[in-house]
């Protein structure tokens, strides 16, 4: 099995156009999508989900074309006020692959413009202590993927010495991370256009000094421009890092790829 893309979008997602032919088309092997669930959502003032059967059913149709190349994927978006709507929103619907994230607050999402102007250390001690949460819930929401753990502080331009403050909070989100059995992420999207690979350096040396072993690559992509971003380049990088396979997850199973 080849290695494919473990973070996109489509039109099922708020903020995305793209179609499922997009990244079919210029593929091959297996496309999984990460629909965006995002309740209580500051930027569009709703809660943003996604049609599952609508979804599905586009699915459904698609693999009898392209010969069940298509999985299917959420990545929630955890806001502990509305756990349990969540919670009721997961219960009945299967997914191949489950992202969990921390986007926004309830006040504002974590990439609004302002939130460069704010004070660094305060904005990532919060983010943190809401990655950490969302990490203490995931034996309800069994999730397989921690994505974009930097997403808090995206719009900073800071060096991973900036971190060092948040060692001991970092040092036990990862703890929690590896202990819920999920996969660390590299996200493409930050490290190659939000400038934060020397972060993910950073981060990912303290995951595997914690014993880590969970690893996936996603573009993040929300259009075919995104799709694999720098793929070739982050593989290199990632077994520079000592890391020689990343995960996939299909059907509840999880499949090695060496890289």
């Amino acid at each position: 099995m080849t290695y494919y893309d473990q973070h996109l979008h489509t039109h099922h997602s708020y903020d995305s156009q793209a179609d499922f032919t997009d990244y079919l088309d210029n593929s091959t092997g297996f496309v999984v999508t990460t629909e965006h669930f995002d309740v209580a959502n500051p930027v569009t003032g709703q809660t943003d989900v996604p049609d599952y059967w609508a979804y599905s059913a586009e699915i459904e149709q698609l693999n009898i074309q392209y010969g069940n190349r298509i999985l299917k994927g959420i990545e929630i978006g955890y806001y502990q006020p509305k756990e349990a709507e969540i919670l009721a929103y997961l219960a009945d619907k299967t997914y191949d692959l489950k992202l969990l994230s921390v986007h926004h607050n309830g006040e504002f999402d974590y990439l609004d413009d302002f939130v460069a102007d704010m004070d660094f250390d305060t904005t990532f001690s919060r983010y943190l202590d809401e990655l950490s949460v969302a990490i203490d819930q995931n034996g309800k929401l069994q999730a397989h993927v921690l994505a974009h753990f930097d997403y808090g502080i995206r719009l900073f331009d800071v060096t991973p010495e900036a971190l060092d403050k948040h060692e001991s909070k970092l040092i036990e989100i990862f703890q929690k991370m590896i202990a819920a059995d999920l996969a660390f992420e590299i996200n493409a999207k930050s490290t190659h256009l939000y400038h934060h690979l020397p972060l993910y350096t950073y981060a990912l040396k303290m995951v595997l000094e914690l014993g880590g072993t969970l690893f996936t690559l996603g573009s993040d992509g929300h259009k075919l421009e995104h799709y694999e971003l720098a793929f070739d380049e982050l593989k290199t990088w990632l077994k520079a890092q000592g890391v020689h396979q990343l995960v996939t997850f299909q059907g509840g199973t999880r499949h090695f790829v060496t890289i």
